[in-house]
């Protein structure tokens, strides 16, 4: 990689302002990296900062409202890596590729840890600290891991950290896989409910172990910062039963920065509607359910629902 073109992308920043120089390296998929970019707007903007954002070519698009709200903000575009495990032009945000492709996206990305390191080592103001999304842990040292829930951090650290592992019929998708004691409610999980990137974890597997060393990566960070709120998950964000890292809830994130609404692309209901159709409900009544940026109803499902997606 070329770093002085690198460095030549870093516009608007002072390298010579005395600041923390902050890197944030956001994963490549919808509900990933809005999030992200949503801290990233948040430190930019605090004034005691300098914040760089480091994307592959095909997302820098992506950051075109952020950068518009934070001219501070510095981006460093890298070319997007070549892997044995992917076809060429397969794309290079998640949304554009099938869910086996994406089991090789995750370490395929890794590659960008060599290019990454070339521009630092080239910066006159070099990088304090890295935040980066879970899936990048390979993004070290001196980092932040950031990731959306509390409980899912406590829950994530577990069983990747131990690796739990069906007793009975394999293909017994009910199955209770694990019960999590120590967190509020005791709550419990079967196989089916697990993440499916943990469910398709083989031992042994050069992919899986690849995933999953860049997961242990993550939770060896010296914080882990969620998009998260004392009033949401009280409980959850007790020291007790978080992993061995500072967790640090800085949410809700999504009105960081002045045009945030223009971030994820157009919506598919205009924002001031929703509080209006939720008024015509007694209260209590709502359920809010998220399917996750990677899914989409079918046209028969979109057609006869009685709610709206969010």
């Amino acid at each position: 990689m070329d770093t002085q073109a690198a460095a030549e992308t870093l516009e608007g920043v002072d390298h010579g302002n005395g600041k923390p120089h902050i890197l944030v390296v956001p994963f490549p998929a919808q509900g990933h990296m809005l999030a992200l970019l949503d801290l990233a707007a948040l430190l930019a903007t605090s004034g005691e900062l300098m914040v760089t954002v480091a994307v592959t070519a095909g997302n820098a698009v992506l950051l075109d409202p952020l950068r518009a709200s934070c001219p501070s903000m510095g981006v460093v575009t890298l070319p997007f890596p070549s892997s044995p495990l992917l076809p060429a032009g397969c794309g290079e945000n998640t949304k554009d590729l099938p869910f086996h492709l994406f089991l090789m996206f995750l370490p395929s990305l890794a590659a960008l840890r060599a290019p990454l390191l070339s521009w630092c080592r080239a910066q006159r103001h070099r990088v304090t600290g890295i935040v980066s999304d879970m899936f990048m842990g390979w993004a070290r040292p001196r980092r932040i891991w950031a990731h959306g829930t509390a409980l899912y951090v406590a829950m994530a650290c577990h069983l990747w950290s131990h690796m739990r592992r069906r007793t009975n019929n394999i293909d017994d998708d009910d199955e209770l896989a694990i019960v999590f004691p120590n967190l509020p409610g005791a709550p419990s999980f079967a196989w089916r409910q697990l993440s499916a990137i943990y469910r398709n974890h083989k031992d042994g597997d050069k992919v899986s172990e690849a995933i999953r060393q860049i997961l242990l990566w993550s939770f060896g960070s010296e914080y882990i910062v969620v998009n998260s709120f004392m009033a949401l998950e009280a409980g959850y964000l007790e020291p007790q039963n978080l992993a061995e890292p500072r967790v640090l809830a800085v949410g809700p994130l999504s009105e960081a920065w002045a045009n945030s609404g223009d971030r994820g692309g157009k919506p598919s209901v205009p924002a001031s509607t929703v509080p209006t159709w939720l008024d015509a409900f007694n209260t209590g009544s709502v359920v809010y359910v998220n399917f996750g940026t990677q899914h989409a109803l079918s046209k028969k499902q979109d057609h006869n629902r009685p709610f709206i997606v969010l």
